[in-house]
């Protein structure tokens, strides 16, 4: 009897792998392009197949709310991407006004542009997120 119970929970610990495999191959096909697997694997069928681009568009959020983060959000993404451009080393550019000893008063030019970088957020402390 002992062999035939853990032959048993060998064959259901393959069915799982088996169906997590599968949900995530049809979440590569058709679903969240940045869900992770183990977060793939946890959902039930039913949440796996109705994570789809017709159900993304379906159930967007199209308050008048919703657009004015996404214009807010992208207005930060434009500056962090002109203080980021403003920062490269790869840049020639940058490296004659560092050379030219220029920087603090493009950095200042930049600040004034598209307004100072954001300054990073405390931390919570005791490991909490």
């Amino acid at each position: 009897m002992a062999k035939g119970g853990l032959s048993a929970g060998v064959m259901h610990e393959q069915d799982q792998y088996i169906q997590g495999s599968f949900k995530v191959l049809t979440n590569s096909a058709m679903g969240n392009p940045y869900a992770s697997e183990k977060d793939v694997i946890d959902k039930d069928w039913g949440e796996v197949l109705s994570d789809n681009p017709y159900t993304q568009i379906r159930d967007a959020d199209h308050s008048a709310e919703s657009f004015d983060r996404v214009r807010e959000n992208s207005k930060e993404a434009w500056k962090g991407a002109v203080r980021d451009v403003n920062s490269s080393d790869m840049l020639l550019g940058n490296q004659i006004i560092d050379a030219t000893g220029m920087r603090d008063e493009v950095d200042a030019a930049v600040d004034d542009w598209v307004g100072p970088a954001p300054q990073p957020q405390p931390q919570p402390s005791g490991g909490e997120r």
